[in-house]
């Protein structure tokens, strides 16, 4: 499925959904050497198997963590499309 929603609308929709959730924190944020500004939505969603092996429509954040051990790198985080549960 196409996607056309910006990084911070996803933020958005999560801390609605969730507003006890810590993915996007200030804090969780600097941990990583991240910044909301860096991150983006991939334009397309893909379908992903849990650890449970239950499959999920997702939409797909990009993001660079500055502060990761080997150096910085790119990641990659897996949120639900109609829970917006962080899957992976």
């Amino acid at each position: 499925m196409k996607v056309t929603i910006p990084a911070w609308k996803l933020v958005d929709m999560y801390k609605e959904k969730y507003p006890y959730g810590h993915f996007f924190d200030d804090k969780t944020l600097k941990f990583f050497g991240e910044r909301l500004s860096d991150m983006r939505v991939l334009s397309k969603t893909e379908t992903i198997k849990d650890c449970l092996g239950e499959t999920h429509e997702c939409y797909v954040l990009s993001r660079l963590q500055r502060k990761h051990p080997a150096g910085p790198r790119r990641a990659y985080a897996y949120f639900d499309v109609e829970t917006l549960e962080h899957i992976a």
